[in-house]
């Protein structure tokens, strides 16, 4: 390999995490002996990269794979360019997967530069969320590459693939466990995500899109008298029909009473009756085969709408668990389940799903900062995974849990867990409210209150309150219980100050 004449660390950026991550690889112990300086992609001259010049492209993509503005001309003198022979480059790309175009700049930035004749050092980099972990195996690998030991580091792959709606992933779920012996039953769900590429941290959502359930489907091509029915729709969403849906259905159908529950006046109402009713339902009400035919509810229906599950697991593992509540009831003489957990709990044995990172559910960086986790019933799902991600980093942190439930004897989710962290110390404080045990119902606002001053102490001392559940349920009561701590507490103090401070972690359904 040629000499290193020249290192140029070019960044576009938008928000400024790619700046700071090209000031970080500058002083990185990868690069030393090098000097690179770091530039705005804008601010490079095309025309002078040649032999002895590497350069190290850290860049986002704006919005749906655009350039920043810092690397737009850069881009556009790349583009007519004629020849970069003997440069030598490596792109680290930094984008959102919620996107289509996910790292599309970059993407097209690695595209470009081998079309005009440019070496790679190392294979493109497409990160989301995940670029800490994946800065953290590159950089090393940018310094075996540059010393000429780059044979192993270019077989290093670190490109997080864009799943969405439109194109999920398969996951073979490898175990089911129930967590309590009572009805609605909990389930720990455990899917196998190996060879996805789908990198993920506690916190992050996993979107399941399901498969609809064969009765139903039966149901509704005997309704239609059309045994190709079941077919046609079963990628429709039959659960939750938006209200387009429902006015078309009320209006081919002439159905008076459906058009008055669509009235503004009538919200609550219409919620009320479309509470565990699915199409057929809505159908039998309010239509007829000969006044919606099939091909226009086929039209009409959206494709099947993903459910989010918050993680239940440390991020960085081939595996991934959920913490999910069966839906399985009967109404009308048909058995219903809920269109995910059926997927999840009856369904062939796989799912397909993708996930979405939660930038706003993650761990506080400094390990002085306690934690104050909050969460009901399956809520403790991401309380899990955060509990798990700092057991497998090894971090020492004060670490507060508070659980709610029914009952101690049969809805203890997690208990062995749970228990087996309190005594080897990675919880700090275990704090359980189950509100069914006592004359009096006792939930986990209650369990705040009468611990205040241990909570009051922990939150002065800079904790981070992360609170997961039913909204209902919990968002006005556990407000009111942290405001409760400071007698008197005005706008500067409690909620408000956690919210302000960015010490307010809300995962809220």
């Amino acid at each position: 390999m040629a000499p290193v004449q020249r290192v140029l660390l070019g960044y576009g950026s938008e928000s400024g995490t790619a700046h700071a991550l090209a000031r970080r690889l500058q002083t990185h112990p990868a690069l030393h002996g090098h000097a690179p300086q770091v530039l705005a992609l804008n601010d490079i001259d095309v025309a002078q990269l040649g032999h002895g010049d590497v350069l190290l492209a850290v860049a986002s993509s704006f919005g749906d794979g655009e350039p920043p503005a810092n690397g737009e001309r850069f881009f556009e003198a790349l583009r007519h360019a004629s020849g970069l022979h003997g440069l030598r480059y490596a792109v680290f790309g930094l984008g959102d997967t919620g996107y289509p175009r996910f790292c599309g700049f970059t993407k097209a930035l690695d595209a470009l530069l081998a079309d005009r004749s440019a070496t790679p050092l190392l294979q493109r980099v497409d990160a989301d969320a995940c670029y800490p972990a994946f800065f953290d195996r590159w950089a090393p690998a940018l310094g075996d590459a540059l010393a000429g030991n780059g044979t192993a580091a270019r077989d290093l792959c670190l490109q997080v693939t864009a799943y969405g709606q439109d194109n999920a992933f398969n996951a073979p779920i490898v175990a089911r466990e129930r967590l309590n012996q009572s009805d609605p039953a909990a389930w720990h769900i455990t899917l196998d995500l190996a060879g996805s590429g789908i990198a993920y941290q506690a916190g992050d959502t996993l979107h399941v899109i399901p498969d609809n359930d064969p009765v139903l489907l039966q149901a509704l091509a005997d309704w239609y008298g059309e045994p190709e029915a079941a077919r046609q729709l079963a990628d429709r969403e039959l659960r939750l029909p938006g209200r387009a849906v429902l006015r078309e259905i009320a209006r081919l159908g002439g159905s008076e009473p459906l058009k008055h529950l669509l009235k503004s006046s009538q919200r609550a109402a219409l919620d009320a009756y479309l509470h565990g009713h699915d199409v057929l339902d809505i159908l039998e009400d309010h239509a007829r085969p000969d006044t919606l035919p099939l091909q226009r509810l086929v039209a009409l229906l959206s494709p099947c709408l993903p459910r989010a599950y918050s993680i239940a697991s440390a991020g960085g593992q081939a595996q991934v668990a959920l913490c999910v509540r069966e839906v399985r009831y009967t109404r009308r003489g048909r058995e219903r389940r809920g269109a995910a957990t059926g997927t999840l709990l009856q369904g062939a044995g796989t799912a397909r799903v993708y996930c979405r990172a939660n930038p706003g559910f993650r761990l506080p960086g400094d390990l002085a900062c306690p934690v104050l986790l909050v969460g009901t019933g399956t809520g403790i799902a991401p309380l899990m995974g955060l509990i798990q991600e700092m057991a497998a980093a090894d971090q020492q942190r004060e670490v507060w849990l508070v659980f709610g439930e029914k009952h101690r004897a049969h809805d203890f989710l997690y208990r062995g867990q749970l228990l087996a962290w309190q005594q080897n110390g990675r919880l700090s404080r275990l704090l359980t409210a189950f509100s069914r045990d006592g004359q009096a119902k006792y939930y986990v606002q209650d369990a705040l209150g009468d611990h205040a001053a241990q909570v009051r102490a922990l939150l002065d001392r800079g904790a981070h309150l992360y609170l997961c559940g039913n909204r209902r349920h919990l968002d006005t009561a556990v407000r009111g219980a942290i405001d409760g701590l400071v007698p008197g507490a005005g706008p500067q103090q409690g909620w408000e100050a956690l919210a302000a401070q960015g010490r307010l972690h809300c995962e809220l359904y």
